[in-house]
């Protein structure tokens, strides 16, 4: 066994650093990961797009006697099909992006954390079969996501805790699920439940964290790309009315499909980099994973990735107690506060740009 990394509890902005730098340092490496299976995806459900439903628009714009035949048989056809074909696109992106490359990073990220490198081919060489499990986990996780939006439904104790809920379960229990799957080779039911034993023993600092990692979302992908298409849809809007709808749509799905690949293949990596890491601060924090690979570090019979995958068993207490169905109310109030003060702040913006222009507010 090669020599163990030194391992130790880390701060919040220490964890994130340490995130941002392993990306940086392996940034070709990581983003080509998930390029050699994101590029050929967006290019594909492109030309599905300009070739069916772009095309119906063209047909719309040019206008064409009933007598005829147009390729596509009509417009509506066109799009039909176009909608049909990028339902494909994104069922395949999920097993190749959300399945094979995510566990392929995964494993990337981990053995590059601790010290043992591994190049491109062999990322995705070591998962075997693991995505199978990461795309069992995730469609379960899906499922039961839908349930939390009916408990959301429920009068008073879904309304008050749904919310916080389904913000902790999307942005800190199932990102977890691909590096304990992976990393662990747990089964999805029981990467599940790691996952929330995982981060329920540090409840609010992995709130705080995955909610840092929110916010790179937003600045890195969310809002230049809610510029962007305003932007563009200023410029196609006297295209359309002008009758080019074609061109219209043709402009806004190159536009958005070329930003929505440039920011999955910058953020996704990073994303994973950061929860990743989030998984070793809290086996180190919590379960002494630093003690135990630094005392099996001189046995040669013993790998890295065996260490790891040397889980404890599940945890014995219910399921959700009490005290953390408090958590889940406070994390609620926190979020409509957040969403309180971001509109107030929008209305505010927006009124002092209308006086800004002259116009008076409300009109």
């Amino acid at each position: 066994m090669t020599t163990a990394p030194r391992l130790r509890p880390m701060s919040l902005t220490e964890l994130l650093d340490q995130a941002i730098r392993l990306y940086r340092r392996n940034f070709l490496q990581f983003v080509g990961i998930i390029a050699i299976v994101q590029i050929p995806l967006t290019l594909l459900s492109l030309i599905v797009s300009l070739a069916t439903m772009g095309g119906s628009f063209a047909q719309l714009d040019r206008g064409y006697p009933s007598s005829s035949t147009p390729l596509l048989g009509s417009p509506e056809i066109g799009i039909l099909l176009g909608m049909v074909g990028n339902l494909g696109i994104a069922i395949a992106s999920f097993i190749l992006v959300s399945g094979v490359a995510t566990a392929a990073l995964t494993r990337a990220i981990a053995d590059q954390y601790l010290g043992q490198p591994v190049d491109f081919i062999e990322a995705y060489v070591s998962v075997g079969g693991l995505w199978k499990r990461v795309i069992g986990a995730l469609f379960l996780a899906f499922l039961i996501g839908i349930g939390l939006v009916l408990w959301f439904l429920v009068p008073c104790v879904g309304w008050f805790t749904g919310l916080g809920i389904g913000m902790f379960w999307t942005n800190a229990i199932v990102p977890l699920i691909a590096p304990i799957v992976v990393l662990e080779r747990q089964r999805p039911t029981s990467a599940i439940r790691r996952a929330w034993d995982l981060t329920r023993r540090r409840f609010w600092w992995v709130a705080g964290y995955v909610g840092l990692l929110y916010l790179l979302n937003q600045l890195i992908v969310s809002g230049p790309g809610a510029l962007i298409n305003l932007v563009f849809q200023l410029l196609t809007e006297s295209m359309v009315e002008s009758g080019g709808m074609g061109g219209a749509f043709t402009i806004q799905t190159v536009t958005q499909s070329v930003f929505s690949l440039i920011a999955s293949l910058i953020y996704v990596p990073l994303q994973l980099t950061g929860i990743t890491l989030m998984y070793f601060d809290l086996r180190v924090r919590t379960e002494g994973f630093d003690l135990t690979l630094l005392a099996q570090s001189a046995s040669e019979d013993v790998s890295v990735a065996e260490v790891v995958s040397q889980a404890p068993r599940p945890e014995t207490i219910g399921l959700v107690t009490g005290k953390e169905m408090g958590y889940f109310v406070l994390l609620s109030l926190i979020a409509i506060g957040l969403i309180v003060v971001v509109a107030i702040a929008v209305g505010v913006l927006g009124t002092m740009l209308e006086l800004a222009a002259g116009v008076p507010p409300g009109f």
